[in-house]
């Protein structure tokens, strides 16, 4: 059995189901007419930032256990796409740490960074920069995976559509997306190329 063999179900379904409730939760306080630098002092939003912080640290392991039960299979596309995934998970985990932890506490001394009022450039680059390599890394490991056939084409299609939305800075709708398709893809069956269904 590989190392990370027993943990592959388990971290994609707690991180599956942590970036789900974020990402809803995420959608629940931005109805709020309130600026971010207010809605950030929410206990709602405390709860969405670790939500998300939680699925992102989950997420590393789950990348690693999934990638290491498949590699062969998945090939060097593969691991090309699980290196930038992970580098924008990494990127990601930061940014939920300081939405977490920091934006608190920003949104009381310098409301109008959070409110884009006045937003320096190294800012925004940083979030987009983050968006762009954890979207394009997970829209990359999807389409490995719906390559190589090794899990049912439903929880890799949501994996890419995840991905592709996280693209956006401003939202976690696509990690809502994405959150979906992991916990699908734990509870689907893992295949083999010309041998069929095993379960393990």
């Amino acid at each position: 059995m590989k190392r990370f063999e027993g943990v592959a179900k388990p971290s994609t379904l707690a991180a599956g189901a942590a970036f789900l409730l974020g990402g809803i939760l995420d959608l629940v306080v931005r109805l709020s007419a309130d600026a971010v630098s207010r809605v950030v002092q929410t206990p709602l939003y405390a709860v969405r930032s670790m939500a998300l912080l939680g699925g992102a640290l989950l997420l590393i392991l789950a990348l690693v256990a999934i990638y290491e039960r498949h590699a062969r299979l998945i090939g060097p596309f593969g691991f090309s796409a699980a290196i930038v995934a992970g580098t924008g998970t990494i990127l990601i985990s930061g940014l939920f740490w300081a939405e977490a932890f920091l934006f608190p506490t920003l949104g009381r001394v310098a409301p109008g960074l959070l409110d884009g009022t006045d937003r320096p450039g190294s800012f925004s680059f940083g979030l987009l920069l983050t968006a762009a390599v954890f979207g394009v890394g997970w829209i990359l490991l999807g389409s490995a995976i719906l390559r190589a056939r090794v899990y049912r084409v439903l929880p890799a299609v949501l994996i890419i559509l995840g991905g592709g939305v996280s693209l956006i800075p401003t939202t976690a709708v696509g990690l809502a997306v994405l959150g979906a398709g992991l916990v699908l893809l734990a509870f689907s069956p893992t295949y083999r190329k010309h041998v069929g269904p095993q379960r393990h």
